[in-house]
């Protein structure tokens, strides 16, 4: 995915912007900021240009070799890693998880893992935020369901999505069909509800400080595209 990473998601615009002002609010740069499932730096590299100083955690060595491509003056470092057994030598003012990383974690253990990591690489006062999915945009689909649109002028992305609710999980096939032919990306989701979120995250050491239906802190509806979510340590 490291090739169409940066045409599937925007790398600049009034989302990364509002970010950006939300983190800022929330631990003002030059904070140190660890970002989970830093991909290609579409969100690294303008949190960088912004003042913080970011450290990059990713299991894909093609997306971290993207990053420094994108990043030549060095401004972000990085590291391969499974974040679901997060392991850091220094602690941060903010923890990233954009963009439905977290649910990338295939387990409730493993989530709960990754939670624990995040406490332990938090600096004093620090704080964690997460974005992801509505789950209950998912968990309504009984069938089957695509979803077309263009990755370029001269490609195509269909997006095949199946859920198994009783698993909370969700299989995500993007298929890319361009001038190299056809290729096929499976992506796999396991969801959280609010509620058993914020259980894994007190049997972490964490508690959810807040909760929004977006970067702007607008109230969360049943109807919310995606859920902002700010944890703190519980001795914080």
């Amino acid at each position: 995915m490291a090739d169409v990473y940066d045409s599937l998601y925007p790398t600049s615009g009034p989302a990364i912007d509002s970010m950006i002002t939300f983190l800022d609010e929330l631990r003002p740069a030059p904070a140190s900021l660890l970002e989970l499932g830093v991909g290609t730096g579409r969100l690294a590299i303008p949190l960088a240009e912004h003042g913080y100083r970011v450290h990059g955690v990713d299991a894909s060595p093609a997306m971290l070799a993207k990053l420094h491509e994108n990043d030549p003056t060095g401004g972000i470092t990085s590291s391969v890693a499974d974040f679901s057994a997060l392991v850091v030598e220094e602690r941060y003012d903010l923890v990233l998880t954009a963009l439905n990383t977290f649910f990338m974690l295939p387990t409730q253990e493993l989530q709960i893992s990754c939670l624990r990591g995040i406490h332990d690489a938090l600096a004093d006062g620090g704080a964690a935020v997460f974005e992801t999915y509505n789950p209950q945009n998912y968990h309504r689909l009984s069938e089957a369901t695509t979803q077309i649109g263009h990755l370029a002028a001269d490609a195509l992305l269909l997006d095949t999505i199946q859920v198994n609710r009783q698993l909370q999980s969700a299989l995500v096939v993007h298929t890319i069909l361009g001038p190299a032919g056809l290729r096929k990306v499976p992506e796999v989701s396991r969801y959280a509800w609010p509620a058993e979120f914020d259980v894994m995250a007190r049997l972490a050491g964490l508690r959810v400080t807040g909760r929004w239906a977006g970067w702007d802190r607008s109230p969360l509806s049943e109807l919310t595209e995606k859920h902002i979510v700010v944890v703190e340590r519980q001795n914080a």
